[in-house]
């Protein structure tokens, strides 16, 4: 029995699904994929079907933030073939759209497969005519958005999985804005894609030696540091700094801003200092320092030389999550969205004191972030919009249709991702460092810390308590339970979450505002995606939200409670929500496991 054999009688027999039989047939008898056809009968003759239908049941989408996933053979792997077609359909649409000779600079991080998927996207879009800029090494997604703005791009690419696993990797689109592709760009881009049935592809030392692929100079480096420097607020430099770059990109932003800045007392963890796609050193090999485990080191030696902020970037430097000390000498991680809320305090408080701070300047964050932002602009009378979808890609659309993309503040999403200022349209870590070093010298000088100033915040617009989790929902499978899941949440939603009574739901999807009764009562404007937020009070500062990933195979949970410390004190009120946060999670798992189950 030959492979076709073997997968027809596989899907016959219910091991794959229909979509994988027509994609693994295409891989078998389509030139393109011939490199990968000895694997693919090794897996077939010792029938891992599972693994096999994994890989090739869908098309790895374009989700949040690009294409991203698992390294490996099928389409719905991340692999040179991938990199090449999604290349090619870049390449398409920049012919179809421009009138000159398209320019395009590429960045990768520190993937073990990144450099070499960098090259084969080059390649690509050399043999299609396209200028290609290429770093010297890796470098940060931040420093690529900003390097299409500075050198006239008509579009970027970043070839990273940020926060995901090492076995991970990505391609992450980037337009002439320096924002990554929004509708109906990004469809049509989608559609070039799907649509390739011819890949160019020109030899690279080829292509470099004729100029099409050419290095960028180090002055790029220099320009991108001295943006981030642009949006200091404050010469002071005293923080003792404990800074991780989990093995990524972010000694090549991150740390040579600090020391730009005039920062000296900078305190590396060493084991986790070393570039290295493996994360030998990090917590399960995974340099998400969004969870806990991946911050053990930083905080550790923060305790142990009594620094004043600790903090540790992603993969590719774009996202950072900071630590704090406390009173006691013990130490806490900050969320997301209360660094978010220390930065936004910061920027406004020292610019209002320098009358720099105008009612037309604009803050900028999701539907999923903290109230407490708009909470925050709304009080130093400036602009804010707090319902965009999640991603930076929708804050570089709204900066970008600002009649003056100056006006533009800082942006924020609860997942640790920070920007200030519009000359970098992604998430910045950078930026984020260096805004947190000063806060932390300020407060040096006063005996106190960035907790006190975060307890401070809740004093003064009330406590605002924001919480989340994933749920992994892996495979195929995974797909249709996850699906399975916000349907259900959706045409028969819960009219209370233990003692918290829902007073309306946000269908993001379908763009309506529904009742208790799920009777439409309203619209929202704006672009659609597959989020429910139920709100538990009218003013929309208590509610919970679900979410499926657009990068990683998991439903994310998200609570937000509000107490206006009217009748008590700040750490009753965080007592209380904490137990309000117990309760409303696990009537929600139970909802959501009952559906998945």
């Amino acid at each position: 029995m030959n492979d076709l054999e073997s997968v027809a009688l596989a899907a016959q027999e219910g091991r794959i699904a229909p979509s994988s039989k027509e994609h693994l047939e295409r891989w078998l008898t389509v030139e393109r994929y011939l490199p990968y056809r000895e694997a693919l009968h090794e897996m077939i003759e010792n029938e891992q079907w599972d693994t096999l239908n994994d890989a090739f049941y869908q098309v790895i989408p374009f989700g949040t933030g690009g294409r991203r996933g698992p390294v490996g053979i099928g389409p719905n792997r991340m692999n040179e073939i991938a990199i090449a077609e999604s290349s090619q359909g870049l390449a398409n649409k920049l012919k179809a759209t421009e009138d000159h000779t398209p320019k395009v600079a590429i960045a990768y991080d520190t993937r073990t497969t990144s450099e070499a998927f960098c090259h084969s996207a080059a390649c690509v879009l050399a043999a299609n005519g396209i200028e290609v800029l290429l770093f010297d090494g890796f470098r940060s997604t931040p420093q690529l958005s900003f390097t299409v703005r500075h050198l006239n791009c008509d579009a970027g690419i970043v070839i990273s999985a940020s926060h995901n696993p090492p076995s991970d990797n990505g391609f992450k689109a980037y337009w002439s804005d320096g924002g990554q592709i929004t509708p109906p760009l990004d469809a049509e881009l989608i559609e070039e894609v799907k649509n390739v049935e011819t890949i160019e592809i020109t030899p690279f030392d080829e292509a470099v030696e004729a100029g099409t692929i050419r290095y960028l100079e180090t002055d790029i480096d220099e320009a991108f540091i001295d943006s981030v420097l642009a949006g200091s607020l404050s010469a002071k430099r005293t923080a003792r700094i404990v800074y991780s770059p989990l093995h990524g990109v972010g000694v090549t932003s991150v740390l040579p801003m600090l020391k730009k800045a005039g920062f000296e007392d900078i305190h590396l963890v060493e084991s986790q200092a070393e570039p290295d796609g493996t994360c030998p050193n990090v917590a399960d090999n995974q340099a998400n320092p969004e969870n806990d485990a991946a911050m053990i080191e930083t905080v550790q030696l923060a305790r142990e030389i009594g620094a004043d902020v600790a903090f540790a970037s992603d993969t590719d430097a774009d996202r950072l999550a900071a630590a704090t000390p406390l009173q006691n000498k013990e130490w806490a991680l900050l969320t997301g969205n209360q660094t978010a809320a220390i930065i936004l305090e910061y920027i406004c408080a020292k610019m209002k004191g320098k009358n720099e701070l105008h009612p037309e300047q604009l803050v900028l964050s999701t539907a999923v972030s903290s109230p407490l932002i708009p909470a925050i602009a709304k009080r130093y009378k400036i602009q804010e919009k707090h319902d965009l979808l999640v991603g930076f890609k929708w804050l570089a659309k709204e900066i970008e249709a600002m009649e003056n993309p100056d006006d533009f503040l800082f942006g924020t999403e609860e997942s640790i991702g920070y920007m200030k200022g519009a000359a970098v349209r992604d998430k910045d870590a950078a930026c984020a460092a260096l805004m947190l070093c000063e806060v932390a010298s300020e407060l040096k000088g006063a005996g106190r810390t960035l907790m006190d100033l975060l307890d401070d915040i809740y004093r003064k617009y009330g406590y605002f308590r924001d919480w989340g989790r994933a749920v992994f929902f892996e495979g195929a499978q995974g797909q249709e339970v996850m699906e399975a899941i916000m349907e259900k949440m959706r045409t028969k939603p819960p009219c209370s979450f233990a003692s918290e009574k829902v007073v309306r739901i946000l269908d993001r999807k379908t763009g309506e505002i529904r009742s208790p009764q799920n009777e439409v009562i309203g619209q929202i404007d704006g672009p659609k995606a597959n989020l429910l937020i139920f709100h538990l009070e009218e003013e929309g500062r208590s509610w919970i939200a679900l979410r499926p990933s657009g990068t990683e195979p998991k439903i994310k949970f998200y609570y937000s409670v509000f107490d206006p410390l009217s009748s008590h004190g700040l750490d009753q009120a965080k007592l209380f929500a904490h137990h309000r946060l117990i309760a409303m999670d696990r009537r929600l798992s139970e909802l959501a496991f009952s559906i998945g189950s």
